[in-house]
């Protein structure tokens, strides 16, 4: 092959020689691609650090006034004037509308019927509760000495029947004159003709032996305390009769009663609140802007949409436990509301805004009145500060609701599953538009000269938190569980696994295993 070779042309021979350096070249590449280490993976790697960390919750909510005057009209007023229209900016003070309200008072006046009504029926239902409630006691002392009275009276006759066994085996009823004379007695005393009837039934039944002339004394005495064993058991009668007329009306209807009346006296100050303002003409309370005009001048109000009227459910009260006499008392008073009404005028203010968000449980116990808040719209931020924390998780529409009245006395409530926070923003402007969304982060606690560490560094797995610590000596990854405390945007708080001056790797693999080796991304 190789006198072949020399036989070659020099320029074949140049060529041969080429092919053979680049092959070799070739396959030392390969053989290097192969065999070569792979060089160690990059991370950004973080320092362990004291610092302070400030933890905000995000939510979002809907721009709203934070005053708004809903000014309501009764159906029926015939409107004089309307100054105002819709989009128009009021100061406080300014007139807006006038009214002649003259077909409006009766149903003040009904209302005030119907809040007396219900008023009176409150007190003279607990009123005679109160007295008949007295007097039962009274009625338990007096039956008491009375069934003492008898026993003793019973055991004297018993002893003089005992003295005249043996004397005669005839008896005879007591004379009819002598029970008229002890009933004559009883009513001059002041006795009622119901005791009188029962004495009189009681004494004709009594039959007393005859006996002869030397027993006759101790046989009056014997008739006559007969005939006052009588007159005692037809007071004791009385009295039980008495004790079962004396109804004392069960604490649950006096409740009822009692809301029925305090719902009235509501919807009665509601709508003379709303005739007084008619009567006056209405006013701007505040500066703001008009966004709802319903009312037309030389026409007579009608309600756009109605405030609703209350609906009684009989059942619901007998579900509670009140009668259905009572029940049909409470459903006369309720009756329904007397007053239509609408919203004449709507103004809201532009100065005072607020954002309403709704919450869960979890994030309701963290909110107090006062955090301070940061709100972003239209990609410009406004500081704000937390105004109100619902208490609950639902509010009351302040209808008549029977199920309210139910409920006064039942204790019972309805569940929800979210509660209102308000946010009021400071200093708004233009880009602050009322009904529009809005991010807010509320700024729940600011903790500081705490141990922390990137929130990128730290993997959640199965439960557990850890990061991997970088070992800047052998260039190694090692994985370690870590106990977290609070957080923000940027930064875990380290509560347990880690110290100061040691580094963690930024997003790392959760699956590399320990001793791999990496490389500062930044070095």
């Amino acid at each position: 092959m190789f006198k072949n070779f020399k036989k070659k042309s020099p320029k074949a021979k140049a060529g041969i020689i080429a092919f053979i350096v680049v092959m070799a070249l070739l396959i030392f590449y390969v053989l290097y691609s192969n065999l070569k280490p792979e060089p160690p993976a990059e991370y950004e790697i973080a320092d362990v650090s004291y610092g302070t960390i400030t933890d905000f919750l995000d939510v979002s909510g809907t721009v709203e006034s934070g005053v708004t005057e809903d000014l309501l009209a009764i159906e029926g007023v015939f409107v004089e004037e309307v100054l105002v229209n819709v989009g128009d900016t009021v100061k406080k003070g300014d007139k807006l509308a006038t009214f002649n309200v003259s077909g409006a008072s009766g149903y003040v006046t009904e209302a005030k019927k119907a809040y007396d009504k219900a008023l009176s029926e409150y007190n003279d239902t607990k009123n005679t509760a109160s007295e008949n409630s007295k007097r039962k006691n009274e009625i338990k002392t007096e039956v008491e000495k009375l069934s003492g009275k008898i026993t003793a009276k019973q055991s004297e006759i018993d002893a003089l029947e005992k003295e005249l066994e043996g004397v005669t085996t005839e008896t005879a009823p007591i004379p009819e004159e002598q029970i008229n004379q002890i009933a004559m007695q009883m009513l001059a005393n002041g006795s009622n003709l119901m005791q009188i009837k029962a004495f009189k039934e009681a004494a004709s039944t009594v039959e007393l032996p005859v006996v002869d002339e030397a027993s006759s004394a101790k046989q009056q005495q014997l008739m006559q305390k007969n005939l006052e064993l009588a007159q005692l058991n037809s007071e004791l009668s009385a009295l039980y009769a008495e004790d079962a007329a004396a109804i004392v009306a069960d604490e649950s209807v006096i409740k009822a009663l009692k809301s029925v009346a305090d719902a009235k006296k509501a919807e009665y100050d509601r709508i003379k609140k709303v005739y007084d303002n008619m009567s006056s003409g209405w006013v701007a309370e505040n500066d703001g802007i008009v966004t709802q005009v319903n009312i037309k001048a030389g026409e007579k109000f009608v309600p756009v949409k109605q405030t609703s009227s209350s609906s009684f459910d009989i059942s619901s009260l007998l579900g509670a436990g009140i009668d259905e006499e009572t029940a049909n008392l409470v459903s006369s008073l309720m009756g329904t509301s007397s007053a239509p009404m609408g919203t004449g005028i709507k103004l809201e203010s532009y100065e005072d805004m607020i954002v309403s968000v709704t919450v869960g449980k979890s994030d309701l116990l963290k909110i107090k009145v006062g955090m301070e808040a940061i709100i972003t719209s239209l990609d410009s931020e406004y500081k704000g500060e937390v105004v109100y924390v619902s208490a609950t998780a639902s509010e009351s529409s302040g209808g008549l609701d029977i199920g309210s009245i139910a409920g006064s006395f039942m204790g019972g409530g309805a569940g929800a599953s979210g509660a209102e926070v308000k946010i009021k923003i400071h200093n708004p402007d233009e880009k602050i538009v009322i009904g529009f969304d809005v991010d807010i982060k509320i700024k729940l606690q600011t903790v500081q000269n705490v141990l922390k560490v990137p929130v990128e560094a730290v993997v959640y797995n199965n439960g557990n938190y850890f990061v991997f610590v970088f070992d800047e000596t052998e260039g190694t990854a090692t994985k370690r569980t870590i106990e977290k405390g609070t957080l923000d945007d940027v930064s875990y708080e380290i509560v347990s696994g880690l110290v100061e001056g040691e580094m963690v790797i930024k997003s790392p693999d959760p699956n590399m295993e320990d001793g791999t080796s990496v490389q500062n991304k930044t070095a």
